[in-house]
């Protein structure tokens, strides 16, 4: 109030040096088979890692190892928004990827299928926040899981007389 005087004018003002500011942000990650999974066939898996903010992420970490089912894994990484990560690898991924908020990163990876798989395929990605980043949990990993669709091509062919006289004897040879 004007014309108030201040008893203890040294006591107006305070400064903290000891305020710790915590980076927060909200990764998450979202994985998809994309097709059938079919033994002896290529099978694509699609990963896509974002974040929600509101801080930005430098040096998050990817993992992802493939089943033993899963031969020959390669895989491609692009980034929006100003993120960044590898751009291609072979086996299982274990990348580090930066985020700004907004931003994302999409991992393809393809690998051959055993012939012998049966039953179905369940694999996990799994995004993990830098140290000293807080990153609320529940959206951190993602498991894709397909049914084994075995395929066949079956073909028939029939070898034999094209006319037969009744109360004769006809060989014929089918092929399968």
């Amino acid at each position: 109030q004007l014309g108030t005087l201040d008893p203890t004018p040294a006591n107006n003002s305070a400064t903290d040096n000891n305020t710790t500011v915590t980076p927060t942000a909200d990764l998450a990650i979202a994985k998809s088979i994309v097709g059938p999974a079919v033994p002896g066939a290529t099978v694509t898996y699609s990963i896509v890692v974002t974040n929600a903010g509101p801080s930005a992420v430098t040096g998050a970490t990817v993992t992802d190892a493939f089943p033993a089912t899963l031969s020959a894994v390669t895989w491609t990484c692009a980034a929006s928004a100003g993120g960044s990560c590898p751009a291609l690898g072979n086996g299982d991924i274990a990348a580090a990827i930066d985020l700004p908020v907004g931003g994302s990163a999409t991992f393809t990876a393809t690998g051959t299928l055993a012939l012998g798989a049966v039953g179905t395929v369940a694999n996990t990605a799994t995004v993990t926040a830098p140290p000293g980043v807080n990153d609320p949990a529940g959206n951190n990993s993602s498991t894709a899981t397909a049914p084994v669709t075995p395929q066949a091509d079956v073909q028939v062919t029939q070898v034999g007389p094209t006319s037969v006289t009744p109360g004769t004897t006809a060989t014929f040879t089918v092929t399968i």
